[in-house]
């Protein structure tokens, strides 16, 4: 039997409102090895968006090459590149630390064709058994689209799709033996139905793929969803794996895990997921400071996101607040204010629209649509994703400074 251990989404780097979670992620991190350690997986994948910028600082690109190492003391390591990553620091990574130098460790920033890596063969349980991984990092539009064409529509990206996932999953098939070989895929990519968090970058319609373009093998491990859940089908198997950690208060009751996926040649393959447990929680609050008060030890330690009632607005808030809870992290306090009995509003009180939704109805209001309209959604999308809009791109004079007072030293008399 094959064992693959499936994590995605560490976004390593993320803060919450300002404040760093160093702290967080080496507490989940070091209990994703420990489960890898006692499970002993023949794979472990990693489906992208290992860091949460582009261009991750020094102690963060420690921190990912150290537990991928861990991994790969354990078993051979895939990890794809998610929207979030930069496909040359994942071509850095594998010249310094990938198949060249024998370490275990395999890193596919770009799409690969089969015969130049994009597909994996791996030994199971002794040899008697054979995974072979297709794998298939965030593929950005602008790869499919025409010389001679203004925009790149869902369908041409969904088709664009199919040719390179079909190229690969057709070579990974090639001397396939139905007693001996287990196929996996894994992908960085939104597919249709799936339930999204609000913390994930916005991305439109031509971002997506229909559940019926997954592959047929015994399991595909998909990224980008910070949700864990499976992919409705009555076909397939497939998992979004999610992120290890809550990225904002609309996941602070999600559970978070890895999955562990055992598969025999020719047999249904047994998914389980692994709870994590690690790192501060984050927790809304609602109600008097009293009810606060009664309740601190629940909140003892997390981050807090507190809405209180019946308080004056010249109340100092926040002080109140840490008196009591001082071992919380408060984010944004604010006084409940009570709706006129005579409001009326004047808007849908439904779920917020995604941004790209919201302009493409603005537009259609203004009177645009068809391919303009279309091209317009597209270019929007593109600036949101180039967009980081909680964590900004480290500035390298403040990384600097931050280095130097975080790494004091004096000099030897």
């Amino acid at each position: 039997m094959s064992r693959l251990l499936h994590t995605s989404d560490w976004h390593l780097g993320h803060t919450l409102h300002g404040h760093p979670r160093s702290e967080d992620f080496d507490a989940v991190l070091a209990e994703i090895v420990a489960i890898a350690q006692e499970s002993r997986p023949d794979l472990i994948v990693h489906s992208g968006d290992l860091f949460h910028s582009s261009r991750p600082t020094p102690r963060d690109l420690m921190r990912a090459m150290r537990i991928l190492a861990e991994l790969a003391a354990v078993a051979p390591t895939v990890v794809v590149a998610g929207n979030h990553d930069s496909p040359t620091w994942f071509e850095f990574f594998d010249l310094m630390a990938g198949p060249s130098v024998g370490r275990g460790l395999f890193f596919v920033g770009r799409y690969r064709p089969a015969h130049e890596g994009g597909v994996f063969t791996f030994d199971a349980c002794g040899g008697e058994e054979r995974i072979r991984l297709a794998a298939l990092p965030f593929v950005h539009p602008n790869r499919f689209w025409q010389r001679s064409a203004s925009d790149t529509s869902y369908g041409e990206y969904a088709e664009g799709m199919r040719e390179l996932q079909a190229g690969l999953v057709g070579a990974m098939r090639e001397g396939y033996d139905p007693d001996r070989d287990v196929l996996f895929f894994t992908a960085h990519v939104y597919v249709t139905g799936a339930t999204r968090s609000r913390s994930e970058r916005a991305m439109g319609e031509s971002f997506e793929i229909a559940v019926e373009d997954l592959p047929e093998v015994s399991y595909t491990a998909l990224g980008h969803i910070h949700l864990p859940q499976a992919v409705r089908s009555s076909t397939l198997t497939a998992r979004y794996a999610g992120s290890p950690l809550a990225m904002d208060f609309s996941e602070a009751n999600d559970p978070k895990g890895v999955v562990i996926v055992d598969a025999e040649p020719g047999r249904p393959v047994r998914v389980r997921t692994r709870r994590l447990s690690s790192g501060r929680r984050l927790a809304k609050f609602e109600g008097t400071l009293d009810q606060l008060r009664a309740e601190a030890a629940e909140y003892d330690g997390t981050f807090l996101k507190p809405l209180i009632t019946g308080e004056e607005p010249d109340v100092p808030l926040r002080q109140k607040i840490a008196e009591i809870v001082p071992r919380a992290l408060i984010i944004k306090p604010a006084l409940a204010r009570e709706a006129a009995t005579n409001a009326v509003l004047d808007f849908n009180p439904g779920d917020e629209p995604d941004l790209p939704d919201a302009f493409h109805a603005y537009l259609a209001r203004e009177g645009l649509s068809g391919a303009a309209a279309e091209s317009a959604v597209t270019a929007f999308s593109q600036l949101l994703n180039e967009a980081d809009e909680e964590t900004p791109p480290p500035v390298p004079a403040e990384e600097l400074l931050r280095a130097a007072l975080e790494d004091t030293w004096t000099e030897a008399s």
